[in-house]
């Protein structure tokens, strides 16, 4: 119609929720998706964003869980002040009418402390609970008596991947093989390798990142069923995905294969199942072999991978799997890089001397380290380099 308002696009105050230890990979991302990152403490990374860049957010960032909005910032010292300001919120801008709030509650050092009557409070301001409609999640921190209100926009965790559906022992965290793979600085157009495939996270997160393909599929957001949702945005974000699969899978299929490996035949089938389910199972070779089966390679890549260390091995076990580990990578991949994850320096130690500890965070309740050494120049890589800089 001539003459009408074009609809305002909405704006976000965001916030990008991590595991701790892998802020600067996730900030990395959103740089990635031009969006200017503010490390606001341990896992959270704050940033301005609009309807395009938080959609695009929950969609493309591979070591982020969640994403959430600022909703609403004060004080409250007591329920009266909590209900005064919830009252003061326009609820309507983030619940449609087929959605009820859910509130999940944490408080540290506040006089307000009682999770459960907080949220019956808000509740009583927003809207009853759930008895049978689908729930939007509101996220309620009081820290010191100050209140930060963020509404979810991402729905189910972001690190849930729905391809994972066949899981090993101890699997590694779909974020954690995301920062790993980040951090090893890959090139997509070198070899890949996991000789300890588990199910085959590293491999499978490689190629949707080689092939420029979401990690998390054709998920739905939360933020789909806001009332301010933007179906322009969105078809522009989805036109970017469709483009993004066709043209990275036909890089991906001329591209060496990754190689992942497993000295149990189990957990190889289950790798393979869920590389199939991730739509990228014809670009991975997977082999039950053991690491002294590693096949060599005179090319340049990264051994990127998460050896055991569990304690069930033995120290002397896993201490000489990690020394094999190194002296067949240096014997038969002379030029890769190398990638990996282990609780003890020792370990890290024992396959490389070389090897730099670049991050730490948790897993499977331990404390552990990503462990770097680049990759080496290959001999024509290297010669050639060389008369670039003669010239």
């Amino acid at each position: 119609m001539v003459g009408e308002k074009r609809r305002r696009q909405p704006s976000y105050n965001a916030a990008a929720v991590c595991a701790p230890g892998l802020e600067k990979f996730c900030a990395a991302e959103l740089k990635g998706l031009g969006i200017k990152p503010k490390p606001a403490g341990p896992g959270l990374i704050e940033f301005s964003a609009n309807a395009r860049q938080l959609y695009s957010a929950n969609v493309w960032l591979r070591t982020a869980t969640r994403v959430v909005v600022r909703v609403a910032t004060f004080r409250a010292t007591d329920f009266e002040h909590l209900q005064a300001h919830a009252l003061k919120i326009d609820w309507s801008r983030w619940l449609g009418r087929d959605h009820v709030p859910k509130f999940r509650v944490s408080t540290n050092d506040s006089k307000l402390y009682h999770t459960k009557a907080i949220a019956q409070r808000l509740h009583q301001v927003a809207g009853p609970p759930s008895t049978g409609e689908p729930e939007q999640l509101f996220i309620v921190r009081i820290e010191r008596n100050t209140v930060t209100l963020s509404i979810d926009s991402s729905g189910q965790a972001l690190n849930h991947r729905p391809w994972r559906q066949d899981l090993g022992e101890a699997p590694l965290r779909t974020t954690m093989a995301a920062a790993m793979i980040q951090a090893a600085n890959w090139d997509p157009t070198t070899e890949l390798v996991d000789p300890f495939c588990g199910s085959g996270t590293i491999a499978i997160e490689a190629a949707l990142l080689a092939a420029n393909m979401p990690s998390g599929g054709d998920r739905k957001f939360a933020f789909q069923h806001w009332p301010d949702f933007d179906p322009g945005s969105w078809a522009s974000v989805n036109g970017t995905i469709a483009a993004n699969r066709s043209c990275g899978l036909e890089a991906l299929a001329a591209r060496p294969k990754l190689q992942a490996s497993d000295r149990n035949d189990k957990a190889v089938e289950m790798a393979k199942a869920n590389a199939d389910r991730a739509g990228v199972g014809d670009f991975i070779n997977f082999e039950p072999v053991v690491v002294s089966h590693l096949k060599g390679s005179s090319g340049v890549g990264m051994v990127i991978t998460n050896p055991p260390y569990g304690k069930r091995m033995g120290d002397a076990k896993v201490a000489n799997l990690y020394g094999r580990l190194g002296s067949v990578t240096r014997e038969r991949l002379p030029n890769f890089g190398t990638a990996l994850v282990t609780p003890d320096p020792k370990l890290a130690k024992a396959a490389d001397d070389l090897l730099v500890s670049v991050a730490t965070f948790r897993h499977g309740g331990l404390p552990v380290r990503l462990y770097i050494r680049p990759a080496r120049p290959s001999a024509d890589e290297a010669a050639n380099s060389a008369a670039s800089t003669d010239t």
